[in-house]
């Protein structure tokens, strides 16, 4: 089975194309399932696209990627089925999805992030009124197979499509490998942290309060992935930023994950990767009730789910205090992830690529 493989990003860079479609090449090849790649971004556009400004070589490097597009619309019919990871065009309307349906190959369209939701970006606002959110029931209604990654997700695509696949943004277990000896050691004061992007930065600022408060109450660390400045006035914590080269080695340097999330129509759809992260590595995580978290997390067995500042208080100062309650957490967090790798996840992808082409 020949697949021309849609993606926006270039390989290996963006965290939810590597969390999904890159990651299941590893086992979709093996079964006979080819992918073959067309990033949409070029080199540079992925270089300049997220840096304020440029917008004249933003604009002339989009319309390369167009014409890339264009061109491949010629060959799609040499390929068995066409795999849309999000969007086939970072703007404009369902153009390239609606004329690959016309030639013929089925479209297997994998939808992870709620981009049906308008929003503007923080970096380019100018090109978010090009986004056309409206486009993505339209894939939804033309594709053969899609999948989403969370049930708020498959929520939505059931209003336009019933061929409907259900597989969670999945964990590298070669990376993510569980180390009781760093989650359990007590050697040291716990570590209490949190991980995103540039993007996310002020997601921390909703625990603001509750991690000026929980200072004054009991001594811990707090580490910050993703940054360099973070708005915690009051708050004692060391920073950096992310990097794929050392993101599993930065995380295992906390014993108890966060995932604070300002309550928006964005975040209610999302399935929260960063807390699959953590729960692979056995680190407790307190997180806000929304999108996939209530799903993912145990409440009181793998972590804890905090809806006010005074459960956030609650739930870290607990954690941080007793080591037999962490550690217990920890074991349970990382026997529990398997339903996020992609071993625990192998048939269901190879079936879901197979039922287009049924």
């Amino acid at each position: 089975m020949e697949v021309l493989t849609l993606v926006p990003n270039r390989l290996g860079f963006a965290p939810g194309q590597r969390g999904s479609i890159e990651l299941w090449e590893d086992v979709l090849k093996p079964a006979g399932i080819n992918l073959h790649w067309a990033p949409f971004e070029t080199e540079r556009l992925r270089e300049i696209l997220y840096r304020p400004g440029q917008q004249i070589e933003k604009a002339a490097e989009m319309m390369k990627a167009y014409r890339e597009r264009l061109r491949l619309l010629g060959s799609v019919k040499d390929y068995d089925a066409v795999f849309v990871y999000r969007e086939a065009a970072l703007l404009g309307p369902a153009f390239f999805e609606k004329r690959i349906a016309r030639r013929g190959p089925p479209i297997i369209y994998q939808l992870d992030d709620p981009l049906f939701v308008p929003y503007r970006s923080p970096s380019n606002g100018f090109w978010s009124y090009l986004k056309f959110f409206g486009k993505i029931a339209e894939i939804c209604r033309i594709a053969k197979v899609v999948m989403v990654n969370s049930t708020q997700i498959r929520g939505y695509v059931e209003q336009f499509n019933q061929n409907i696949w259900q597989v969670p943004s999945v964990v590298d277990t070669r990376d993510y490998v569980y180390r009781p000896d760093l989650m359990e050691r007590s050697n040291e004061e716990v570590s209490i942290g949190w991980s995103g992007s540039p993007t996310t930065v002020k997601n921390i600022e909703v625990i603001g309060g509750a991690l000026q408060r929980l200072a004054k109450l009991v001594k811990h660390r707090v580490h910050l992935i993703g940054g360099t400045e973070f708005n915690l006035p009051g708050v004692n914590y060391t920073a950096q930023n992310w990097s794929a080269a050392t993101e599993v080695a930065d995380l295992q340097k906390m014993q108890v994950g966060m995932v604070p999330l300002p309550l928006n129509d964005w975040n209610k759809w999302k399935f929260y990767m960063k807390t699959a992260q953590y729960l692979a590595l056995g680190i407790p995580t307190v997180a806000t009730p929304l999108g996939s978290n209530p799903e993912v997390i145990q409440h009181g067995v793998t972590g804890f789910l905090a809806d006010s500042e005074d459960e956030w208080v609650e739930y870290l100062k607990l954690l941080i205090e007793d080591s037999e309650l962490r550690h217990r957490m920890s074991r349970a967090a990382a026997a529990s992830a398997y339903q996020y790798t992609l071993a625990g996840n192998t048939e269901k992808i190879i079936d879901a690529f197979k039922a287009a082409v049924a």
